[in-house]
C-alpha cells in the first residue's frame, strides 16, 4: 500500500519542528501525487507559457513526462538546463533562470519538501518569499512593535542573489537534511551554468534569479543571519521596566509644586481674587505645554536598552532604543559576521545609521518615529471621574514617498506630478476602450493595494487624478476628439465618475467605471500576496 506523500510532508514538518534530522527527501520525489500538486501550483502562472531555453511550455505536460522525470531521478541521470543572461536597466547583465518547464516542475517538488523542513524553523522576523508573509507583514511588524526606539540601522547586502556561497549553503542544509542524493540535486540546480553567445559558463556562486527553488534557498542561507540577530537582541536588551526621564521628572515636579501653591492660596482667599494668581497659572500652563514634548521615559538609558529587527530578502532594518554609539557598534558587528560567516558584503551606498525621527526608506515606503501628543482618559485612585492625560505616542508612521509617486507617474505615462502636465499614452491608443480602462484600473488598484498601510494614504489622490486626466486624453486621441467632450460623455451616468456602457458577448449592457481612490477598500493588517502588481521595489 502506497504511503500518502502529503502525510509524509506533515511528518517531515513535525520532525523538523522538534529539531530532528530529516532523511529520505529524494525518495519522496518518486511519488506522482507530489508532481500533480506541483503542476497545479505552477499552472496559473502565465510565465510558464513562455518558452525557455527549449520550446517546451506547461501545455506539454503529461503523466508520461512525469514518469520519465522520475525514471531519470531514480537512475541519477536528471540534469537541469543552463540559465541565460538578460540585460538590466543599468546596462549590466544578470543570469536569469527561464528553464524548461520540467525543470520548474522538479524545482517546485524540491521547494515543497524544503518548505516543510525549514518553515517551522524560520524566524518570525523574516518576511520575504514565505507563505502568508509579504512586504506588508514586514511593515506591519515595524509599525506595531517599534514604539519608543531612537536609532535605525538600514542594511542592504551587495549583489546578494549573485554572491551566495554554494559550499556554505550546502553545508548549512546538510545540518538539517541527511540525504546525499537530495543534496546533490540541490547542488546541480545551483551549478547548472549560464549560456552566453552559445558558450557554456559554470556558476560558482549565487542562486538563479527566476528559479522556483531560489527564494527558499536564499531564506535558508539568511536564516543564519536571523539566528545571529536574535542572539544579538537577547544580549543587547536590558531592563524589564523603562527608566523615567529626569527632564520629565523635573518639569512634572515643578507643575505639582505650583499647583499645590495655587490650591493652598485659593483655600485661604476663597472670597477674593489674590494678586499673582494669573502669573502662577500661566507658568503651570507653559510647563504643561513643555511636558507634552518631553518623553516620560529615558530612551537613552544604558540600563534600559531595546533592539528590534526585520528582514525582507537581502534588505533589513534594525531599530535601537539606546545611544548612537551602540548602533555604530552593532553595524560593525553585523558587517563582520556577514563577511566571515556568509561571505556577503554590506552595500556602503545603501547601508546607513539614522535617527528614527528622520524618514527611513524600506520596501517602497518611508517610516519614522511620530512624536504625536495623544490625549487619553485615565482613572486614578480616589478619583470619581476619569481625567485627561496627555502623552507622547512615539509610534511609527508609514508614509508614501513623494519621489516614488512622481517616478511612477512618469514611468506609467500619466504625466508629471510636479507641474501636473498630462500625457496621453500613445501605446494604448490601438487597444479597445475597455482594454485601456482595464490597464489604468489595474495599475491604480495595484498602487492603492500596496500603499494601504500608509498614514498619508490620501496622498494617492493626486496620482489618481493625474491618471484619470491621462486616461481621458488617451481616449480623446483614440476618438480623435477633445478631452472636454470625452469627459462630458463619460460622466453622464448616475453612478458618478468616469464610466461607459458596452455590450458583452451575450448582448447585455455592462457598465465599466474608472476606479476611484475613495472606493478602494483599506484592509487592516497585511495581505498574503508577496509580489505587488506594480514595480514598487525597484
Amino acid at each position: 500500500m502506497a504511503i500518502n506523500p502529503f502525510r509524509q510532508l506533515d511528518v517531515i514538518r513535525n520532525a523538523s519542528q522538534k529539531g530532528n534530522m530529516i532523511m529520505d527527501c529524494y525518495r519522496l520525489m518518486y511519488n506522482k501525487e507530489l508532481w500533480i500538486k506541483a503542476y497545479v501550483k505552477l499552472y496559473p502562472n502565465p510565465g510558464n507559457l513562455i518558452k525557455g531555453t527549449s520550446n517546451e511550455t506547461i501545455d506539454d505536460f503529461s503523466l508520461q513526462k512525469v514518469d520519465d522525470i522520475i525514471a531519470q531521478l531514480k537512475a541519477g541521470t536528471f540534469r537541469f538546463a543552463p540559465m541565460v543572461y538578460i540585460p538590466k536597466l543599468n546596462g549590466k547583465k544578470r543570469p536569469l533562470g527561464v528553464p524548461y518547464f520540467k525543470d520548474k516542475l522538479v524545482q517546485e517538488v524540491m521547494r515543497m519538501i524544503l518548505e516543510n523542513v525549514y518553515e517551522p524553523r524560520f524566524s518570525e522576523n523574516s518576511h520575504g518569499f514565505r507563505e502568508g508573509r509579504s512586504c506588508h507583514t514586514a511593515l506591519s511588524q515595524i509599525k506595531n512593535t517599534w514604539k519608543g526606539l531612537t536609532w535605525c540601522i538600514g542594511g542592504d547586502m551587495r549583489g546578494f542573489f549573485n554572491h551566495i556561497d554554494h559550499t556554505a549553503l550546502l553545508k548549512l542544509i546538510s545540518k538539517k537534511i541527511k540525504d546525499r542524493r537530495f543534496l546533490l540535486l540541490i547542488h546541480n540546480a545551483l551549478t547548472n551554468g549560464v549560456m552566453e553567445n552559445w558558450s557554456f559558463h559554470k556558476t560558482y556562486s549565487g542562486t538563479p534569479q527566476g528559479g522556483v527553488i531560489s527564494p527558499i534557498l536564499t531564506n535558508i542561507y539568511l536564516h543564519e543571519f536571523d539566528l545571529f540577530m536574535e542572539k544579538q537582541i537577547k544580549g543587547f536588551n536590558k531592563g524589564k521596566v523603562r527608566v523615567r526621564n529626569e527632564d520629565y521628572i523635573e518639569v512634572h515636579s515643578k507643575i505639582r509644586i505650583l499647583s499645590r501653591k495655587v490650591k493652598r492660596l485659593d483655600d485661604i482667599n476663597r472670597h477674593s481674587h489674590w494678586q499673582g494668581r494669573e502669573e502662577l497659572v500661566l507658568n503651570i500652563q507653559e510647563l504643561k505645554a513643555k511636558l507634552v514634548n518631553v518623553s516620560s521615559m529615558d530612551l537613552m538609558a544604558k540600563n534600559n536598552q531595546r533592539m528590534k529587527y526585520v528582514r525582507y530578502a537581502g534588505d533589513f532594518v534594525i531599530g535601537i532604543a539606546g545611544s548612537k554609539q551602540s548602533a555604530i557598534k552593532m553595524k560593525e558587528t553585523i558587517k563582520y559576521f556577514l563577511e566571515k560567516e556568509l561571505h556577503l558584503e554590506l552595500s556602503d551606498e545603501k547601508t546607513f545609521i539614522t535617527h528614527l525621527e528622520n524618514p527611513i526608506p524600506f520596501l517602497g515606503y518611508q517610516f519614522h518615529r511620530w512624536n504625536e501628543a495623544k490625549v487619553k482618559r485615565a482613572t486614578y485612585k480616589n478619583q470619581k471621574h476619569p481625567l485627561k492625560k496627555r502623552s507622547l505616542s512615539s509610534a511609527i508612521k508609514l508614509k508614501i514617498p513623494e519621489k516614488k509617486m512622481k517616478e511612477m507617474a512618469i514611468k506609467n505615462g500619466y504625466g508629471n506630478l510636479n507641474n501636473f502636465k498630462i500625457v496621453h499614452r500613445a501605446k494604448l491608443v490601438n487597444n479597445s476602450e475597455v482594454e485601456i480602462l482595464h490597464t489604468y484600473n489595474t495599475e491604480l488598484c495595484g498602487v492603492a493595494n500596496y500603499y494601504k498601510l500608509a498614514n498619508n494614504y490620501h496622498y494617492l489622490d493626486k496620482l489618481f487624478y493625474l491618471a484619470e486626466s491621462s486616461f481621458i486624453k488617451t481616449i480623446a486621441n483614440k476618438r480623435r476628439s477633445t478631452s472636454m467632450k470625452v469627459a462630458s460623455s463619460m460622466r453622464t451616468h448616475k453612478q458618478g465618475g468616469l464610466s461607459f456602457v458596452r455590450k458583452n458577448e451575450h448582448g447585455n449592457e455592462k457598465l465599466h467605471q474608472f476606479v476611484k481612490l475613495k472606493d478602494m477598500p483599506r484592509h487592516k493588517g497585511a495581505i498574503k500576496a508577496d509580489s505587488p502588481d506594480i514595480d514598487i521595489l525597484s
